[in-house]
């Protein structure tokens, strides 16, 4: 079993693939992009912790410069909410650069790579033989699955694995992430150059501008849940251009509009030869649908568990998703219980709940790093307090976040043990808390 394939050459594919080759393993990564195509033209925030999980150690810092603070503007009004992030904290990381050095690392351990090569599934009796590379069955012990939200390998397993294999609507973002010049003259205070649109315009997503004093250009993103048609796209841009003078006309770079997983991970991951990583297993923070950390992380941990165990039955990779659902899982299924309601929510509550202070500061970064709010009975009281003329909302939101710990709780009794009757009832509890 000493041969394994990485279908798509994303970091967390490639860490994968990096730790594999350094436990011995025969590891090939397929690409379907050039070089010059994979990876985003922006920077996407990674919390400094996470190379600590990751192993690499910290990247060159010519690809990185530290945070900064947020912005949060609710929706319907027009005061902001600032978020003092905690220091040290997260860096701002830029996509090509990090994974250029990910990918020279991964060279250097001796993982082959092979570009510009759409692969698909090679399925025998209902069980993952390897791949199909140009019209040839080329036989691997173990396809990693690192293909994207869409990923065509996962829509093809047999159902008989038990794997979701289509990407539902509600499962994604539909994000416009352009770069425009920075208008002349222009000037940003400090404490507004990373402004975050909540429930923006009344829909259902996300906006920003980020307009980092120094940086010749801004970043703009524009998110919404399913699909984002060309119309709405250029009302939203027009509005923020309106809101951010900052964000100038001409276009330097992105400009497309991709398709970034805001959900909790795939309740089930792997099947006899074959695990999903990263984005084909919807691994990225549902509130903002980063996802740097957590892909990486799990391309560490998947490695470490085939390593181990010395196996690729589904029995063996299931310990590399409950490791992973004990590290980062769990606590994204809570936040993503969050993420619904607040998509949904009206918008005159979560404006309320921002400018009264019942959601505060240190609630905002929790949610937005990927944990899960917690109170405690004194913090509740102090809310009660602040929220008596809105107690109706206050106890929905109460509920909320009892919802959001069960979530977690239950997500972290996943089976330790590959067990069908165990896994389908472990399923149906969390069924139930997500309908």
């Amino acid at each position: 079993m000493n041969k394994i394939a990485v279908a798509g050459a994303g970091v967390g594919g490639m860490a994968c693939a990096y730790y594999l080759a350094q436990n011995g393993y025969d590891v090939t990564v397929y690409e379907a992009k050039t070089p010059e195509d994979i990876a985003y033209p922006w920077h996407d925030d990674i919390a400094l912790e996470a190379f600590e999980a990751i192993g690499l150690g910290m990247p060159p810092e010519n690809v990185y410069y530290p945070k900064r603070n947020w912005t949060f503007v609710p929706p319907l009004s027009s005061v902001h909410i600032y978020a003092d992030l905690p220091k040290p904290t997260d860096i701002s990381i830029s996509r090509r650069g990090f994974w250029r050095w990910v990918y020279d690392k991964a060279v250097e351990a001796g993982v082959r790579f092979v570009f510009a090569e759409p692969v698909s599934l090679w399925i025998e009796a209902e069980r993952v033989m390897g791949l199909e590379v140009n019209g040839e069955k080329v036989e691997y012990a173990l396809v990693v699955d690192n293909c994207g939200v869409d990923s065509p390998l996962r829509a093809a397993l047999p159902a008989s694995c038990g794997i979701q294999r289509e990407t539902r609507p509600e499962d994604v973002f539909a994000a416009y992430r352009a770069f425009f010049n920075h208008t002349k003259g222009v000037k940003v205070e400090d404490h507004e150059t990373n402004r975050v649109y909540l429930l923006h315009e009344g829909g259902k997503g996300i906006s920003w501008c980020l307009a980092i004093p120094g940086q010749p250009q801004v970043d703009v993103l524009i998110g919404r849940l399913g699909a984002l048609d060309r119309d709405t796209l250029e009302e939203l841009l027009a509005k923020l251009r309106r809101d951010n003078p900052a964000i100038g006309d001409t276009l330097r770079e992105g400009g497309k509009i991709c398709r970034i997983p805001v959900r909790h991970p795939l309740w089930v991951m792997v099947a006899d030869g074959y695990a999903a990583l990263g984005d084909s297993a919807f691994m990225t923070i549902p509130l903002l649908g980063s996802g740097l950390a957590a892909s990486m992380t799990a391309g560490r941990i998947l490695a470490e568990t085939v390593a181990e165990h010395q196996s690729v039955s589904k029995e063996a990779l299931w310990h590399y998703e409950v490791r992973y659902y004990q590290a980062l899982g769990a606590e994204h299924c809570g936040v993503d219980v969050m993420k619904r309601w607040l998509l949904t929510a009206d918008p005159a509550d979560v404006r309320w709940l921002f400018e009264s202070g019942v959601m505060t500061n240190d609630n905002i970064n929790e949610g937005a790093a990927g944990k899960n709010i917690h109170l405690s009975f004194k913090e509740l009281l102090e809310k009660a307090a602040k929220g008596y003329k809105r107690l109706g909302l206050l106890l929905r939101l109460s509920g909320l976040l009892s919802d959001c710990n069960r979530a977690v709780k239950v997500a972290r009794s996943i089976p330790k043990a590959y067990n069908a009757a165990a896994i389908e009832a472990w399923i149906a509890k969390l069924d139930k808390i997500f309908r």
